[in-house]
């Protein structure tokens, strides 16, 4: 007698949970398809979690067929159908030790996105920053990925797993409140210069950021005298690289770990830092090569006559 399985059995809600989340790392992070799979992995993740459990965990309880199914003795026409998304992770928050109403709020607040993005014609995840959302998902991530003797490193590889523990290591008291106290100082201070004094330093530390602007960093806004500052980082993956109109180009996904503000002096130093400052997530550079550079050809060295074969011999 053939087995019955189930379409709630956990590893095949694993597999799919693995897919999503493969899809969403090789994204940029300002792509609005970032959060979008992440999301779906997300769900997945959750789903699988309540399966390793039992799958009838996942049944629709208000239709006793889909009960039924879970253990091959439904005659129901039509597919079973499961809870909610939301069912799935207020059951993960009564059942999972560690996932708390702060999981549940951050996880419920990403699925409320992708029904968005996916029922109605607003553009839900367009300039939804990573910084937002992206270490409670990792967080999220990690509690489920625990209970089901699982790491981060399995789900999302090596690098992408460190960076998500670097991402949702606790923030220390102190460290709170000496970077707050930093940021009144420094925008104290600015904001006790004379206009002409603000416009010379302004304009001075943008121009210096501009110039001192090179991979894996990016100018942003700072937060103490709202000139341009310099946020940098380490890589974190590469995604493959793709020849697009002539050029061959790759992306980096960077890790921001400081930021300096040549303005007003406003310095950050690690990302636990640049968290409380409104600096975290993640930030995405594109590297453009031309083709010969690339592999190392030089187009000086070859003669045109070689690239063609006359029948002269």
């Amino acid at each position: 007698m053939t087995k019955f399985t189930s379409v709630w059995e956990f590893d095949l809600l694993w597999s799919k949970c693995n897919v999503y989340t493969q899809k969403a790392i090789s994204e940029s992070r300002e792509s609005p398809m970032f959060p979008f799979w992440c999301a779906l992995a997300l769900e997945f993740l959750g789903r699988a979690t309540l399966s390793k459990i039992h799958p009838v965990l996942l049944a629709d309880p208000r239709e006793g067929d889909n009960i039924l199914y879970v253990f091959g003795f439904s005659k129901a026409e039509g597919p079973p159908k499961s809870i909610a998304a939301k069912t799935v992770f207020d059951r993960c928050f009564k059942i999972v030790p560690g996932f708390t109403k702060k999981e549940l709020d951050a996880c419920l607040k990403l699925i409320d996105r992708r029904n968005e993005e996916l029922h109605s014609g607003s553009a839900a995840f367009a300039d939804y920053s990573t910084k937002h959302w992206l270490a409670d998902f990792y967080n999220a991530c990690k509690i489920l990925l625990e209970f089901l003797g699982f790491s981060l490193e399995i789900l999302f590889g090596k690098s992408e797993g460190s960076a998500a523990e670097e991402m949702i290591t606790e923030v220390d008291t102190k460290l709170l409140k000496a970077v707050k106290l930093s940021i009144s100082k420094f925008a104290k201070s600015f904001a006790e210069l004379s206009d002409a004094e603000k416009e010379s330093k302004l304009k001075m530390g943008s121009e210096k950021a501009l110039e001192n602007h090179r991979s894996g960093t990016k100018i942003e806004k700072c937060i103490c005298c709202n000139a341009d500052g310099l946020l940098a980082g380490k890589v974190v993956s590469v995604s493959q690289d793709k020849l697009i109109d002539g050029d061959i180009i790759y992306e980096r996904i960077i890790l921001p770990t400081s930021f300096t503000c040549y303005s007003c002096g406003f310095k950050l130093i690690d990302h636990q830092e640049l968290v409380i400052a409104d600096y975290g997530g993640q930030f995405t550079e594109q590297v453009v090569w031309d083709p010969s550079d690339f592999h190392g050809i030089s187009t000086t060295e070859i003669d045109p006559a070689d690239l063609y074969d006359y029948g002269n011999d």
